[in-house]
């Protein structure tokens, strides 16, 4: 779209000086008003980089710290998967020991009910009975000490008894008890972890969708900057149009001559007439004005030297060039080129070294070229 109004701006031959400047002036005007716009858009673009990056850090914060607190579930749940191996061992041991219990309770039951059946029996005949039919006070005191005998093995019997029902009760208790505190504490670490698996996988699109938008925005900074870059350009060459149509004398546009080449400008080592224009080898160096060539050969010290008549006293130097494209007597114009940029003679590379001269007097040239950012050089 930028080369299109730069075609039409300049080649479009205007019907009068006064209309042509005037149509300019407002084209000038206009891309000027645009390239505020960008240049607003571009600033609300990086600020909006700047939050995206600041919540994208505090996202990656919080996985962080969601990541920690899930290998701390997984390790919690690897500890109750070792308890509840451990218990199941002991569930396998306490089952064999109630089996073992279940087993003598079953051999005392049989032997409780016989020594019942037994006192049945006795009870029908009665102890009184028994004892009076001794032959003798020493048979008889025999009889009593048996029957004290087998009464008391009888309490113990049923002591056992119902001792080993109790115990094999409270086992039965405890393991139930047990198993159903380490399922509870199980499932409340299983679901805590689900918990934090949601949640980092929230955080995790959240994350995404935020480096997308980031992304994006960088994206439109990119092609922002592009159009800043177009606009500055485009206003330049209308600047330098518009002022080319009020004079046409080298003089008459002091601080709106176009650069040389495009690149950034430093003072060069030991030279204090001129400035230096960073750029690489092949790069096309190009005439500020109309004008003729004074002189195109080597020069000590600038190696391939252009140096360009713009008339009324006014030259411009070129040095270092790779190759002359022009030759001494040749006419050229505003904008055309006229060498490569290269390092003959050069202790610094490829670069253009340029300088402006007034009978023969070195000018600044920073304040005859519309430089896209006009300052010190570096």
């Amino acid at each position: 779209m930028f080369i299109a109004i730069l075609v039409v701006a300049f080649l479009l031959p205007a019907p009068s000086w006064g209309q042509g400047k005037r149509e300019l002036d407002k084209a000038i005007q206009k891309k000027k008003g645009d390239l505020t716009e960008v240049e607003k858009k571009l600033t609300e673009k990086k600020k909006e980089v700047k939050r995206k990056w600041w919540e994208e850090k505090r996202i990656t914060d919080a996985l962080d710290k969601i990541e920690r607190q899930l290998d701390r579930k997984k390790k919690e749940l690897g500890e109750l998967d070792a308890e509840m191996k451990a218990l199941e061992q002991r569930v396998a041991r306490q089952e064999q020991e109630i089996a073992r219990l279940e087993t003598s309770l079953a051999a005392l039951g049989e032997l409780f009910q016989s020594r019942v059946r037994a006192m049945y029996k006795l009870h029908r005949v009665g102890a009184v009975r028994v004892l009076f039919s001794a032959e003798d006070y020493s048979d008889a005191l025999r009889r009593y000490k048996a029957f004290q005998l087998v009464v008391g093995n009888d309490v113990q019997l049923l002591q056992a008894y119902q001792q080993g029902i109790e115990e094999e009760k409270d086992r039965k208790q405890d393991l139930i008890a047990e198993k159903a505190a380490l399922s509870k504490k199980r499932g409340e670490v299983e679901a805590k972890k689900g918990e934090v698996e949601r949640e980092m996988r929230k955080k995790a699109t959240l994350l995404a969708a935020v480096q997308h938008e980031r992304a994006a925005s960088e994206k439109a900074i990119a092609e922002l900057k592009e159009r800043e870059k177009a606009l500055r350009s485009l206003i330049q060459k209308l600047t330098i149009k518009a002022a080319a149509l009020k004079s046409t004398g080298f003089k008459a546009l002091r601080g709106q001559l176009p650069p040389p080449l495009e690149g950034n400008t430093f003072s060069p080592k030991g030279r204090d007439h001129g400035i230096g224009i960073e750029a690489p080898e092949g790069a096309q160096i190009k005439a500020i004005f109309n004008g003729k060539v004074a002189y195109a050969a080597w020069f000590k010290g600038y190696g391939n030297l252009l140096i360009i008549d713009h008339g009324e006293g006014y030259h411009s130097v070129a040095a270092h060039a790779s190759r002359l494209l022009k030759k001494v007597g040749d006419a050229v114009r505003m904008g055309e080129p006229v060498a490569l940029v290269g390092s003959t003679g050069s202790i610094e590379g490829p670069m253009l070294y340029f300088e402006i001269r007034y009978h023969g007097t070195a000018v600044d040239p920073l304040t005859w070229l519309a430089l896209p950012n006009k300052g010190q050089k570096k």
